[in-house]
């Protein structure tokens, strides 16, 4: 990363006045949604005591399978009703005391840091799109899609206006959660350091590559070395041979000569 950029993704203490200080911004969640939530989740626990008080009053023993299928609606139960009661105080927060994102999903509290924190509008899931671009979704309310995301991790989470209590709620949520993702730069600073690792294992492979080539060349003069050696020695080996075999013509020649002069 250069200097330039990396001047330009620091933090400006001038934006950081900008966002509120020491307080917390809560989004509750939609009073329709919780009223929902109580009256199913009553209605369930209602049946399931019914039926397991039906079967206790008949004298009827369901087995211990059953029992704790009935325990375990009835848990279920209690902790969706708690839990409306939990996202009644807020079903995401903006907690600029502790500079992070708080929200309420799946039963839990998850946290997000301001400096790993990433907000941008979201989208309907591909069920919905299709009902509302049917016949049957002409009449659908307009819902918008906020996307809180945590940069340094693989799941991001996606809230809309039909979960907070009103469109002003949400709207406001979205302009903070974007003025904040905006002044931290998490998103950025995340592209930037992936993007400089990308950079060293490419520098890091095509180092390797031109490493395999020179072995590559280093091993291919070697060879020919050793085929020039062996075709030195081959080349020393046949004319030794070809000494030798003159040694031996001048011998045989001498001894004939000799025998003739001996027979003259």
């Amino acid at each position: 990363m250069s200097e330039v950029e990396e001047k330009n993704l620091e933090i400006s203490q001038e934006e950081l006045d900008k966002l509120p200080k020491d307080t917390v911004h809560c989004f509750p969640a939609s009073k329709t949604q919780i009223i929902k939530r109580r009256i199913i989740t009553l209605i369930i626990a209602a049946l399931d005591a019914g039926a397991a008080g039906y079967l206790i009053a008949g004298g009827t023993d369901p087995g211990p399978m059953l029992w704790c299928v009935f325990g375990a609606i009835l848990l279920i139960c209690a902790i969706v009703f708690i839990h409306t009661f939990v996202i009644a105080k807020y079903r995401v927060a903006m907690d600029y005391k502790n500079n992070e994102v708080a929200l309420r999903y799946m039963f839990s509290k998850i946290t997000i840091p301001f400096d790993s924190f990433d907000a941008r509008d979201g989208e309907a899931d591909r069920a919905t799109q299709m009902l509302k671009n049917s016949t049957l979704g002409a009449n659908m309310a307009h819902v918008d899609y906020l996307i809180l995301d945590n940069v340094y991790e693989e799941v991001c989470y996606q809230t809309s206006s039909k979960d907070l209590s009103s469109q002003e709620d949400f709207d406001l949520l979205a302009k903070e959660a974007k003025a904040v993702a905006a002044v931290y730069k998490a998103k950025e600073k995340y592209d930037a350091l992936k993007t400089d690792e990308e950079d060293e294992k490419a520098l890091a492979s095509g180092d390797e590559s031109v490493s395999l080539v020179k072995d590559a060349l280093n091993e291919e003069k070697k060879e020919k070395e050793e085929e020039l050696k062996e075709a030195i020695e081959k080349a020393k080996e046949a004319d030794a041979v070809e000494e030798g075999s003159e040694e031996i013509k001048e011998a045989a020649e001498e001894a004939v000569s000799e025998e003739n002069s001996e027979e003259k």
